[in-house]
């Protein structure tokens, strides 16, 4: 089962580079996204441990992937590169980046990866997928249960579920005292706890085999240097430059160091 692929620091720096293809702002276009990927370091290091975790699992060489809500689709691009005898698809509620993302595959030559607009709670395939990924996107679906038995129908009965998730809010540990009162407004319920997503994936037909922690200390300290007066745009976008060089070191150790205990965490689930 085990392939052992680990990023290397070269790797993580360059997630979410392709972006700088669908840039309009020319400077952040060529001195910044161009070399180092976007500003943000959130995304980076939740993508990264989800791809490492699929490079654990010995998929079918001809596998169909599939990435439910996948936004910017930072994982998406590195696994394509990687996997070129791979079908990957991208799906996203919002139009304008499911065509940037085609946009970006095109320019780079990704004919083993497409992007379809939609809603990930009514998918509809008539081939299964071997690996369906989801992102920190269930907690803003309102009936995550009804997505999952979706889900669950559109895999192949050997075929995997990977959910990448944030920790129940009240239960979240935070480095700077400000960051206590951090919060999402467009998630539809307070995250979520093992238990709960234990329960939800059990009762539509998955069983858990695997469960990691991201955003220990190290990645919270990233997370939160790179968001430094987040009701500040201008101030936060300032300081996450400055700090941007520690953050991303920060980010890697947490993906080198797969936390005890974390502010967010990744089940990966069969079905029963």
């Amino acid at each position: 089962m085990y392939r052992g692929t680990k990023l290397s620091l070269f790797d993580f720096l360059r997630l979410g580079q392709e972006q700088w293809l669908c840039q309009t702002n020319w400077a952040a276009r060529n001195f910044f996204f161009r070399w180092f990927g976007p500003l943000g370091i959130h995304t980076r290091i939740r993508s990264a441990h989800v791809i490492q975790l699929v490079e654990t699992i010995a998929l079918p060489q001809h596998s169909r992937i599939l990435d439910a809500g996948c936004g910017h689709a930072y994982a998406l691009f590195w696994l394509a590169r990687r996997h070129p005898e791979w079908k990957i698809y991208g799906m996203d509620i919002d139009g304008r980046l499911i065509a940037n993302n085609n946009r970006i595959a095109s320019d780079l030559g990704l004919i083993n990866l497409m992007f379809n607009e939609g809603d990930v709670g009514q998918l509809r395939t008539d081939l299964p997928f071997d690996l369906i990924l989801s992102i920190d996107v269930l907690e803003h679906v309102a009936d995550d249960v009804h997505t999952l038995s979706v889900w669950r129908q559109s895999l192949c009965p050997t075929g995997w579920l990977i959910l990448h998730l944030p920790l129940r809010h009240q239960m979240q540990k935070r480095i700077f005292p400000i960051f206590k009162q951090h919060t999402i407004s467009n998630h539809v319920r307070d995250e979520y706890t093992i238990e709960e997503i234990s329960m939800k994936l059990s009762s539509v037909g998955f069983r858990v085999c695997r469960l990691q922690f991201g955003f220990g200390f190290w990645g919270e300290l990233a997370f939160e240097l790179n968001n430094l007066f987040w009701q500040q745009r201008r101030l936060r976008n300032l300081v996450a430059l400055l700090s941007f060089p520690l953050a991303v070191f920060a980010g890697y150790i947490d993906l080198l160091y797969p936390p005890r205990w974390g502010n967010s965490f990744i089940v990966m689930a069969k079905p029963a």
